[in-house]
């Protein structure tokens, strides 16, 4: 095995896991999973389902959920415990990677030894299929090396790397804020609890939340979208565009009220800067070749 993915799923609800799995299906070989559950894993079918747990190709430790270091790190330990390779993709289970990824995975080998991590861009969906926040530069690969440890309980960091980072010219998303408003207000009394100061909304008042208000700063500065989504997203996309459809359209509404002309016209400037942001990576020689 050459490179194993890293995830952590949890007790919630985790409607991309099956897409990103299958996204990553001859990119990786191996999935390294820390299932945190309380519990049986509702996670168990898919994860079994994938190519990973049909092949043998599925490691899984179960363990307490403490922070995200200490999950992530027992990935790190089951990632030697198994020789799962000398690289290791970094992913979320509400990510999907695009068809690109699996060509950059077989180039890696190409990666000179200066270079510890390869990076590469995310879109932010929020709250709409349609609407994301950002085009944000994220890890995507980095090298195995024992020793090398999380830390930090909510976003966490990577210890026990010298080199450098390669950053490519290419973007996958990331549905984290597409859910309705209530998901995102429990993970922030998760983060809470893990001592990161956010703003809190008492567990009484989660089931009348109003997006209008709770996501009055974003509005504005809410893009719209008018890519594709990655081939291995679309059928959980359709499936989530007729499920909350009422919600989708409500975004749309407060999305265009909070923007007047001014607004759009700085809006389209913004997203002119992250769209060349993340192509004008392709100007570096390493990079194109691990990519195109």
């Amino acid at each position: 095995m050459r490179i194993a993915a890293h995830l952590i799923v949890g007790s919630r609800e985790e409607p991309f896991l099956a897409a990103l799995l299958e996204s990553l299906n001859g990119a990786v070989d191996a999935a390294i999973v820390n299932d945190n559950s309380i519990g049986p894993s509702q996670h168990e079918p898919a994860l079994r389902a994938s190519w990973f747990g049909r092949n043998d190709r599925l490691f899984v430790d179960r363990s307490p959920f403490v922070d995200f270091s200490t999950a992530r790190n027992h990935c790190l330990k089951l990632h030697e415990r198994v020789a799962a390779g000398s690289w290791v993709a970094f992913v979320d289970s509400d990510e999907v990677h695009g068809e690109t990824v699996r060509r950059i995975a077989r180039n890696l080998d190409a990666v000179p030894q200066a270079y510890d991590f390869v990076d590469a861009y995310t879109w932010h969906f929020f709250q709409s299929f349609d609407l994301y926040t950002s085009i944000e530069r994220r890890m995507a690969f980095f090298r195995f090396k024992p020793g090398a440890r999380w830390e930090g309980s909510v976003h966490e960091q990577l210890r026990g790397f010298r080199g450098a980072r390669l950053a490519l010219p290419y973007v996958y998303a990331h549905y984290g804020h597409v859910l309705p408003v209530r998901r995102h207000a429990e993970k922030q009394r998760l983060y809470a609890s893990l001592g990161q100061r956010v703003e809190v909304v008492p567990e009484e008042e989660l089931g009348e939340l109003d997006p209008e208000s709770y996501f009055g700063a974003v509005w504005p500065a809410a893009l719209r979208f008018r890519g594709a989504h990655p081939p291995a997203a679309r059928t959980v996309v359709a499936s989530l565009r007729q499920e909350y459809a009422e919600e989708f359209a409500r975004s749309a509404e407060l999305a265009r009220a909070a923007q007047p002309p001014l607004i759009r016209a700085r809006n389209m400037l913004i997203k002119l800067n992250y769209e060349q942001r993340w192509r004008s990576r392709a100007l570096n020689p390493l990079a194109r070749r691990l990519v195109f």
